[in-house]
């Protein structure tokens, strides 16, 4: 069976700072990979190479046996892989229901209501359907007609999500997506991604919660300066002498290459 996704010798780099550097991952289907690592570490370059918000500097990325590198992010997208932000992107005009919606179309709804206007209207009728479908996923079947700024934050983080399930995903992106939540709130996104995983959805979660990700997570991969130091079973993973390490901060203490340093600015995860 063809892996999910492959991070081959991946590199990124900002001017001289290696944001990514030489990151090798591979994701089996249908599992729930954790990508954890202390702040600025390259968690969310990683998933920005990936879905190709940024180039890569070297190495080569595949989703279900095709290349990613190179494509523009809508025909990333359109090979089923999907992703949620650290920062909420809903868009504050537009119903719940259509935020989710756009997540449903590629972005294609504007040349086609320009262009094929009965096509749009069927088009922008089924992205509805997807939408709210994707609403009654995440348990918020009861809200599409409301704006965003009238939920609460954790149903913020939910709609989010739903956006990303509304194109029926192979592959799924999440980053961060239970920061700033409750700890019920926590417990409930913990429960639907276990759902999603059990749907045999591939996702690929970066969180700074290590119980939570060791929870629900088949295996875990750190990293720290923009390299991988460890990769596996999540329980063992945590208790590895050099995970600890970068987690306590000694080595960040310690003499070593100060080249790696600005990686900490130049990612926010």
């Amino acid at each position: 069976m063809t892996d999910a996704l492959v991070c081959d010798d991946v590199e990124v780099h900002f001017g001289g700072v290696k944001a990514v550097d030489g990151v090798s991952i591979t994701v089996a289907p249908g599992s729930l990979c954790g990508l954890v690592g202390p702040n600025g570490s390259g968690k969310t370059t990683l998933l920005n190479a990936v879905s190709g918000l940024v180039p890569l500097t070297a190495g080569r990325i595949t989703a279900h046996g095709e290349a990613l590198a190179g494509r523009p992010v809508p025909q990333i997208a359109r090979r089923g892989v999907r992703r949620t932000f650290q920062a909420i992107r809903l868009l504050s005009t537009l119903t719940v229901v259509e935020n989710v919606a756009l997540g449903a179309d590629d972005g294609r709804r504007l040349f086609d209501g320009l262009l094929r206007p009965r096509r749009s209207a069927r088009a922008d009728h089924r992205s509805r359907e997807l939408a709210r479908d994707a609403l009654e996923r995440v348990g918020l079947s009861d809200v599409g007609d409301r704006l965003p700024g009238e939920l609460p934050y954790g149903h913020q983080r939910r709609v989010e999500i739903a956006r990303a399930l509304a194109a029926r995903p192979r592959l799924l992106l999440l980053d961060e997506p239970v920061a700033g939540m409750s700890v019920e709130e926590r417990r409930e996104i913990a429960d639907l991604l276990l759902e999603l995983k059990a749907e045999g959805l591939t996702q690929v979660l970066v969180e700074h919660d290590l119980e939570l990700v060791t929870r629900i997570t088949d295996h875990l991969v750190v990293v720290d300066f923009g390299r991988v130091i460890a990769d596996g079973d999540p329980d063992e993973t945590v208790r590895n002498e050099d995970v600890r390490e970068a987690y306590l901060g000694r080595r960040h203490d310690a003499a070593g290459p100060r080249s790696h340093g600005a990686v900490r600015a130049a990612d926010g995860g």
